[in-house]
Formats: structure tokens, C-alpha cells, sequence
């Protein structure tokens, strides 16, 4: 997920053993947001994450992604595989799947179209804006689409940190940029994955349809995990933190079992 506060489960849990680090992406946040659309391709967030791992003096890293930034994590491995030790992503297939799919599944088109509708200007944003919030709200509380059906719900100071987020001012055109600019490079020329890839996947996802998950190993040309689990939501990482957290580090073991 494209804001930080999204990881506060991973950050606390990794940081015993590695040097965790989440982002604000940018145009979320605290991070820049300059307002020219142009400014969101996604050319320019690949290039943010290698300069921040850079800046940090690593050379690699374990990228983790979710949704707009599991998009961006699988770019980035394709991009730059010698950065990449291994790859985790949730709930969001290899970009190539994604745009296949799309144009022959009518039931993801029909849970995608909002892409579509944020390609409109300003519109999006005051939709979202009006009566407090109150889509926004739904977005992340709702029964179909909010965070945590079995698992964690949101709390009240959770909603108002990212109600907080949202509200600045411009704070919405940032976010709704990304989706202005996701078909420019899609679908990808160069698009195999050599990272070990953990793909985790909750199945009541209200955005993304489950087969993806499964068509999505065509494309990893390495070791490759699938876990969908039932009752989870689109917002896996915070809605089955616990049961995340024991996936990612059952992941990174074994690898470095592997490899050693």
C-alpha cells in the first residue's frame, strides 16, 4: 500500500531482525505531492524506490508491496532484479496478468472500473472530499469493501489517521494521479521475474478477482509461493496481520535455507 501507515504491523514485527523501512509513496502523506499528473508515471515511482534503497546505502532489499505499491515492487523486480533478494506482494497480480485479465474477464472490468472513473479530472477528488470524507470512509469500513471481515478492524484512531492523511489539502489528486497514468507502460515488454516471489492473496478481495493470483506464476522464473486466504480482505497486512507476518517469515527462512 502506498501509505506507511498501512505497514504498522510488518514494521513492528520485522524490525527485530532487519531494517524495516515503509514509505509514504509519493503524493501520500507527508511525501511530496507536486500536482502535475505527469509526475505519477510509472517510471518516476520505480525510480523513487531505487533512489530511497540507494539513499539508505543498500545496494538490495527485500521489497514488500501491496496493491498500488505490489504493482510498483513487481516493476521493480523486473526492472532492477539484482536489487530485489526476494519479492513479497499482496493482493496484487504480475502487471501482465492484470491487463489481460481485464480485457477478458467482464467481472474485473466491472470491479476495476473505477480506474476508469478516476481518470476524470477533479471529479474524483470532491466525490471523495464531500460530506466529511464519507466515501473514503466507506472505502475502509464498509462490509464489502472495508478492512477486516474475521480478522482485525479498523479502530477509531486508525480511521482518523487516515482521514487525517486524505484531508490535507491536495492530498487526493496525488493518490488518484497513479491511476491517471497505470495503462502509459502497460502491458510490459520485458516482463519475466528471477526473485523468489512470495505472493499473498486474501480471496474476499473486492477489487481483484482470485484466478489472477493463480495465472500470475507464469511469469516467475524462480521460486514461486501462492497463499490465498479465505476470509480475507483486500487489505491482508492489516486485516490478518498475525497470520502475514508468520507467511512473510516462513518465506524468508526458507529461502535463505536455500540458498546457504
Amino acid at each position: 500500500s502506498p501509505c506507511r501507515y498501512s505497514w504498522r504491523h510488518q514494521l513492528r514485527e520485522f524490525k527485530r531482525e532487519y531494517r524495516a523501512v515503509a514509505l509514504d509513496l509519493r503524493g501520500y502523506g507527508e511525501t511530496d505531492a507536486p500536482t502535475h499528473q505527469g509526475h505519477y508515471k510509472l517510471d518516476c515511482l520505480i525510480t523513487d524506490i531505487k533512489d530511497i534503497v540507494d539513499s539508505l546505502g543498500y545496494s538490495k532489499c527485500v521489497l514488500v508491496g501491496h496493491d498500488w505499491g505490489g504493482l510498483i515492487a513487481w516493476l521493480i523486480a523486473i526492472c532492477y532484479p539484482e536489487m530485489v533478494m526476494k519479492l513479497i506482494v499482496i493482493n496484487f497480480p504480475h502487471p501482465n496478468v492484470f491487463t489481460e485479465y481485464i480485457l477478458r474477464h467482464p467481472a474485473q472490468l466491472f470491479k476495476s472500473s473505477y480506474y476508469y472513473f478516476f481518470q476524470i479530472p477533479w471529479f474524483p477528488e470532491f466525490m471523495f472530499s464531500i460530506n466529511d470524507f464519507k466515501a473514503l470512509k466507506y472505502l475502509f469500513t464498509s462490509h464489502s469493501t472495508g478492512i477486516g471481515r474475521k480478522g482485525c478492524r479498523l479502530t477509531r484512531e486508525d480511521l482518523e489517521a487516515y482521514i487525517y492523511v486524505f484531508s490535507q489539502p491536495g492530498a487526493l489528486s496525488g493518490p488518484i494521479n497513479y491511476y491517471r497514468n497505470i495503462f502509459s507502460c502497460l502491458p510490459l515488454k520485458h516482463h519475466m521475474v528471477t526473485t523468489p516471489t512470495l505472493l499473498l492473496w486474501g480471496e474476499r478481495d473486492a477489487f481483484m478477482e482470485v484466478e489472477m493470483a493463480e495465472f500470475t506464476k507464469i511469469y516467475v522464473k524462480n521460486y514461486f509461493r501462492l497463499t490465498i486466504l479465505s476470509e480475507a480482505s483486500h487489505w491482508l497486512q492489516q486485516d490478518q496481520p498475525d497470520i502475514v507476518n508468520k507467511l512473510i517469515w516462513t518465506f524468508l527462512k526458507e529461502e535463505s535455507r536455500k540458498k546457504n
